[in-house]
């Protein structure tokens, strides 16, 4: 059916009675432990997704440099940098090169 929220094992009557309460006001209860796992997680996802490659690509990006100027500089074609472009969107759920500065700077 779908959790909308988490509790460890060990989280105690009263913390039930709280997750239970918030889950009536629509909330999403979650213990300490497993809120910093999840972090944690979103973290590193964010921080490891991208190749090097893509990596040097997003920087070069950022200085708002054209396609051809990156493709010139790293060496590539346009369509390769339009490749890694689309991927580099994909990774991080973005749509538009405003949106990715917005989330990656």
């Amino acid at each position: 059916a779908g959790a909308v929220g988490y509790l460890t094992k060990n989280s105690g009557k009263q913390k039930v009675l709280e997750a239970l309460q918030q889950l009536k006001m629509g909330g999403a209860p979650m213990s300490v432990n497993i809120a910093r796992m999840v972090v944690e997680s979103f973290q590193a996802k964010q921080n490891n997704q991208l190749s090097v490659r893509e990596n040097e690509v997003l920087n070069l990006l950022s200085k708002g440099k054209s396609y051809a100027s990156i493709a010139e500089e790293l060496f590539l074609s346009v369509n390769t940098i339009k490749t890694h472009v689309r991927n580099i969107y994909e990774k991080l759920q973005v749509s538009s090169r405003e949106e990715l500065m917005n989330k990656r700077f």
